[in-house]
């Protein structure tokens, strides 16, 4: 990470409704004091610049938006450098870089997205300097930004989400970020008891059909129209096609490492698995399978997640009682935070700002500010919290209780437990709770019954428990490109 000069200074904490008015997300940050030198080159090269942003970023008259980088580590400005400005148009350059190696680029809006684009015809010369500088940690990211893969190098710390392709990253969003309610689909949960797949018709709620995949399938993921299935014991990612509902090969782990956990990075075509034997965590390359690296964890790592923006990804480690978190740009390690007793189940915010993990042995869920990389509140839940997920508008959050088999609401607002929904007889000890794409309705595992819960968010009432056959222990909605799942 740069370290700034100490001469660029820092202003206090920023008034949160300062920031909020000027369409930044709703959140303090530390401020970064730009050198009056170069504001005053600022003001006589860049005129049109009417506001100068708490974070370094400039503001025309016109609203245009300039988010600063600050030169690469070790840079000495050479005397008598030239001010290098890059202009498509009279006084609105993409690009400007001075002599001190500050650099201010262009906010552009790339379809449903504003994002940064390096103006054509660019020097060698200035385009490595550009992408050698980083943004300031404290950057303030616009609303609907997100940076190009081949910029990746400027993000520094910043939490910001990063893509290969404007128009594919749009399409993936839609298809797989944000589910489409009325699209087709079908619920699958695993067993690692029976080592089962189960698939469920996502309308009827009734069982479409099972797979035994002879090992111990646990997590799953999707990405590109696959389910990619752990199996711990085979030492394996099974690939499941859910739409023609068959298995389509595997990809084979090294011996003993005894995958638990999986998670696919969209954007970044990448499938990270928790190795629980080794305390690793595999990078994969997808769709090839091809292993590019594995990642140094703390013991016990299992379910991960990662972040709605993709910046990071969030590892469970349950002997270790910690939430690791590595930075997806070059899959390092950054922090590893405390978290409670068998850490099991998590969930994060849309905006990628919060992680709740519940602590079986502590009885509590924590709530994890992934800015900060700490706790900054706890809820006391029943015994045995398992599942945790959030409702549709992000203001309940529901808690499963595997010994009381209840699940608990809490209103995010007053952080007060508002309800306690009892499990029916036929479904006990619950395990991963899912909210379907709808928003409507919960679905919830069983570790000792051979049903499934389907719960009504809004009523809080049980509509129906499918029953399976076996019991459960991950349970998710995947997108299937059939027009209707059915038997």
């Amino acid at each position: 990470m740069v370290r700034r000069n100490s001469s660029f200074g820092r202003l206090a904490l920023a008034s949160l409704l300062a920031v909020s008015a000027m369409g930044f997300p709703s959140q303090l940050a530390l401020a970064t004091r730009l050198p009056a030198d170069l504001k005053a080159q600022i003001s006589t090269h860049m005129p049109a610049v009417k506001l100068f942003r708490l974070d370094g970023s400039l503001q025309t008259g016109a609203g245009d938006l300039y988010l600063p980088l600050m030169p690469p580590a070790g840079f000495q400005a050479a005397k008598g450098q030239a001010l290098i400005a890059l202009e498509p148009g009279a006084g609105k350059p993409d690009l400007i870089v001075f002599p001190s190696g500050w650099s201010f680029i262009r906010v552009v809006k790339e379809g449903p997205h504003r994002s940064l684009k390096l103006p054509e015809g660019l020097s060698e010369k200035v385009r490595k300097h550009v992408l050698s500088s980083k943004f300031p940690s404290d950057l303030l990211v616009p609303e609907g930004f997100v940076l190009p893969l081949s910029m990746k190098s400027i993000r520094s710390d910043v939490v910001v989400n990063i893509i290969d392709d404007l128009s594919i990253a749009k399409q993936a969003t839609q298809a797989d970020s944000v589910p489409d309610p009325s699209g087709a689909g079908v619920v699958i949960a695993t067993s690692p008891n029976c080592g089962k797949l189960a698939l469920i018709d996502d309308k009827s709620f009734k069982k479409i059909d099972e797979f035994p995949t002879e090992g111990t399938p646990c997590g799953i993921t999707y990405f590109g129209g696959i389910v990619y299935v752990a199996d711990q014991t085979k030492h394996r990612i099974l690939q499941f096609d859910p739409t023609k509902r068959i298995f389509l090969g595997q990809i084979d782990l090294p011996t003993k490492c005894a995958p638990k956990g999986v998670a696919a990075h969209k954007q970044s075509k990448l499938l990270y698995v928790s190795e629980s034997a080794t305390n690793q965590v595999a990078v994969l390359e997808l769709p090839s399978g091809r292993m590019l690296l594995r990642t140094k964890v703390p013991a016990g790592p299992g379910r991960l997640i990662v972040t709605p923006n993709g910046s990071h990804l969030l590892v469970l480690n349950a002997t270790a009682g910690l939430l690791t978190m590595i930075n997806t740009s070059n899959q390092r390690m950054i922090a590893a935070i405390p978290i409670g007793s068998t850490p099991g189940f998590m969930t994060v915010s849309k905006d990628s700002q919060l992680a709740f993990v519940a602590s079986k042995g502590t009885n509590s869920v924590s709530v994890v500010d992934l800015a900060k990389k700490a706790v900054v509140h706890k809820f006391s839940t029943g015994s045995a919290p398992t599942g945790v997920a959030l409702n549709g508008d992000e203001t309940k959050l529901f808690v499963a209780n595997a010994k009381e088999n209840t699940i608990w609401v809490f209103d995010l607002k007053t952080k007060a437990k508002v309800e306690e929904v009892k499990l029916p007889l036929d479904l006990d000890f619950p395990g991963e709770i899912t909210l379907m794409p709808d928003g409507e309705r919960l679905l919830v595992s069983s570790e000792a019954t051979d049903t499934v819960g389907i719960l009504n968010t809004t009523t809080l009432k049980f509509e129906t428990q499918p029953i399976i056959g076996f019991t459960s222990d991950e349970i998710k909605w995947f997108p299937t490109a059939a027009a209707k799942v059915s038997q």
